[in-house]
């Protein structure tokens, strides 16, 4: 965008220079003409006087002498001529008496079709001005006086006419590429601003704000307006994340006294009651799940908090240590392979739990006697954590909303859940400025992925994300 309006601005001064100033210089080179033509008219008719006593009363001899002095005074030539187009005197000119009574201002005067101001023309064979004059006698035209003026001095005026359109010109096209590239700079240095601060805004970071006193007063009121939505936007996901904070710890207390409650009318119920009391009791247990999920995304959601060196494969050896508890009673077997240096940027407890996610939903899925493995590698400076599960898997669109909040598949819809778990994976990854991933698994089953940054990649965790 920069180049194009840096463009822009040095071909406005070029239009401006070919809309005006070549036509300027056009008309100042016919004006310049116009002048020489006037100029030698006036002069041509100075010499009439002395044409009407040359033609009436034979007297030459004066008006030899007077275009002679004329010649010598203006460098042009004047020759006069009676009415039919005869050569009384005149000056040596380039073209011949005779040649000269052929050119067309000549003609034209000779023949009576001729004005007051008399037509200048310039011949083509010689490249000179030529004006007639008409030599008038009572009423009567007895002859024509012809000025012929050699243009060099007034090709020189021309030449130095566009010497200085040129040189304005080139003033103007050097000023305009000198400004042009600070003037797009501050132009666009507002845009860059607020497209840093949307790019940030978009990847979560809800305090982004963009500089209002920079570039033109229109940027700056786009920047006033965007800080104004952020402030609205911020304050309306503050306000969310609160209600659903506040919400689920003011739930807590009176599930924990109705679960209580529950247990102790157990002595009191019949014995045919005693299946629906262990039915409250478990929906009493799967409200709890979906308040604590929830307290935990409203965590992961209220903000950065500082990075640190995780060492990734210790932590999924020891969750793999903590969830075989829960593989084994199924034959379920729970391996972990990695090697080497495996060690992210995250903040601390993340992984734990993005982990505990992938493993849960992966037990839960998988059937027994089967396998589960989780697997981490290093990839283009990110670290790469693998659950794969040989369970009946999703499909493409189930994958495309797995991490939605609530949202459970076909599949899911008989076990226990509460449809956040991965959403909080994907949250959590966010903060880490990782993403989840959701693949199919080679020969079936569900490759749930997260990448993380490795140590000493450069990318601050808190920042950027992508949800899979």
């Amino acid at each position: 965008m920069r180049r194009h309006l840096v463009a822009a601005l040095v071909a406005l001064p070029c239009a401006v220079i070919m809309v005006l100033g070549l036509p300027l210089a056009l008309q100042q080179s016919d004006e310049a003409l116009r002048e020489l033509a006037a100029t030698r008219t006036a002069e041509a008719r100075e010499l009439v006087p002395v044409a009407v006593e040359a033609l009436e009363e034979g007297e030459r001899a004066g008006l030899r002498q007077r275009i002679a002095e004329y010649q010598d005074g203006t460098g042009a030539r004047a020759h006069v001529y009676d009415d039919r187009g005869r050569s009384v005197e005149g000056a040596l000119c380039a073209l011949s008496p005779e040649e000269l009574a052929r050119e067309g201002v000549v003609r034209t005067a000779l023949e009576g079709r001729f004005t007051d101001s008399s037509d200048p023309q310039v011949s083509e064979v010689t490249d000179e001005l030529i004006v007639a004059v008409p030599v008038i006698h009572e009423r009567t035209l007895v002859g024509i006086v012809v000025v012929c003026s050699e243009l060099d001095d007034l090709q020189l005026e021309q030449w130095t006419i566009w010497a200085v359109v040129a040189v304005i010109g080139a003033l103007a096209l050097a000023m305009s590429g000198f400004l042009a590239e600070p003037l797009a700079r501050w132009i666009l240095r507002p845009v860059r601003y607020l497209e840093a601060a949307a790019r940030r805004f978009a990847d979560g970071d809800h305090t982004a704000r963009v500089p209002v006193h920079l570039g033109p007063p229109d940027l700056r009121v786009l920047a006033e307006t965007f800080n104004h939505l952020a402030e609205q936007v911020q304050h309306q996901v503050t306000v969310q994340k609160s209600f659903v904070s506040d919400a689920s710890h003011q739930l807590r207390s009176p599930l924990v006294a109705l679960r209580l409650r529950l247990e102790n009318l157990e002595p009191h119920i019949e014995p045919d009651g005693s299946r629906g009391l262990e039915q409250a009791l478990d929906e009493v247990d799967r409200m709890t799940g979906i308040l604590n999920a929830l307290l935990l995304l409203a965590r992961a959601e209220s903000g950065t908090r500082a990075a640190e060196e995780v060492d990734v494969l210790a932590v999924a050896e020891e969750r793999v240590a903590s969830w075989r508890l829960v593989a084994e009673p199924r034959d379920i077997a729970l391996t972990v392979d990695g090697e080497g240096d495996l060690v992210a940027s995250a903040v601390a407890g993340t992984v734990d739990q993005i982990l505990d996610v992938f493993l849960d939903n992966a037990l839960r899925m998988a059937p027994a006697g089967s396998a589960v493995r989780v697997r981490l590698v290093e990839e283009a400076g990110m670290v790469v954590v693998r659950c794969i599960d040989a369970g009946p898997g999703m499909t493409a669109a189930e994958r495309a909303r797995a991490c939605d909040r609530f949202w459970r598949g076909a599949r899911a819809a008989s076990t226990e859940g509460s449809g956040l778990g991965l959403a909080i994976a994907a949250s959590l990854a966010r903060v880490n400025s990782g993403q989840v991933l959701l693949e199919d698994a080679p020969g079936g089953g569900l490759n749930a992925e997260v990448r993380l940054p490795a140590r000493g990649s450069g990318v601050p965790a808190g920042l950027t994300g992508q949800r899979g």
